[in-house]
């Protein structure tokens, strides 16, 4: 029998996708505004508050309301291969879906990142040997890049494209990785329960001086592993850092 998803989750999903997509950097909504929003009680938008503090992301601060957690420490040292290499590295096959793209409005909170209102959108899965291992939203310049969408974005290597048609070479990346919990969405897409853990990297392309793309990546944490070799002299300066698939005999 079929049952429905509670309405607390629902929201508590809406908030992490916000986060994701950096429409929340500090202070969450209050209960009277999710309540209002989504035409729910304020217990129900308290509960899904709650379970954002229970989750370890946000935390309470008495008469202010619910803030972000900030994140005390931060590591610099490793550099992730593109997912098509790490697939020849480990031998396995390689595919990707592409679920939707178009023109789309830049969301709050990347405007800082790429220039103008306006950004060429999609969302792609890429598969490990026919299992979806790793979920991408990927925004660029409206400006320079709109001619993407006339490529078959499910094969086209968009660092290729951007390199060979538009003559953008990537030549700096930053980049950052966290663990989080798969909401509902995500996790439907890439084939395991909501909530279970992943790693979500977010990444910003330059070319030049020039932000050219931003992009959020969900990857499934039964597939992939983060190893590394290094020296540690002075600052413990990564030499590798590799984004690896587990065993392919792994359950």
């Amino acid at each position: 029998m079929k049952t429905s998803v509670p309405k607390y989750a629902l929201i508590k999903d809406d908030l992490i996708q916000g986060v994701a997509a950096c429409r929340f950097h500090d202070r969450l909504p209050s209960e009277n505004e999710l309540a209002r929003f989504h035409k729910v009680s304020r217990m129900t938008a308290r509960k899904a508050l709650d379970e954002l503090v229970r989750d370890g992301i946000a935390r309470r601060v008495p008469g202010k309301g619910t803030f972000l957690k900030k994140r005390d420490f931060t590591q610099a040292y490793f550099h992730i291969h593109p997912f098509s290499e790490n697939a020849r590295i480990f031998h396995v096959g390689t595919r990707s879906r592409l679920i939707r793209s178009g023109m789309v409005n830049l969301p709050q909170g990347l405007d800082t990142r790429l220039p103008g209102k306006k950004a060429v959108g999609m969302v792609r899965v890429h598969q490990f040997d026919e299992r979806p291992a790793c979920h991408e939203v990927r925004y660029l310049r409206a400006d320079c890049c709109a001619a993407i969408l006339d490529e078959d974005l499910a094969v086209a290597s968009v660092h290729d494209l951007l390199a060979r048609r538009f003559g953008l070479v990537i030549t700096r990346v930053w980049q950052r990785l966290e663990a989080v919990s798969l909401d509902t969405a995500i996790a439907v897409e890439l084939g395991v329960p909501p909530g279970v853990p992943a790693f979500c990297m977010h990444q910003l392309l330059i070319a030049g001086d020039h932000p050219v793309s931003y992009v959020i990546y969900h990857m499934r944490s039964d597939l992939y592993a983060f190893e590394d070799t290094f020296s540690p002299k002075g600052e413990w300066s990564a030499r590798e850092m590799i984004a690896s698939k587990k065993a392919a005999t792994d359950p």
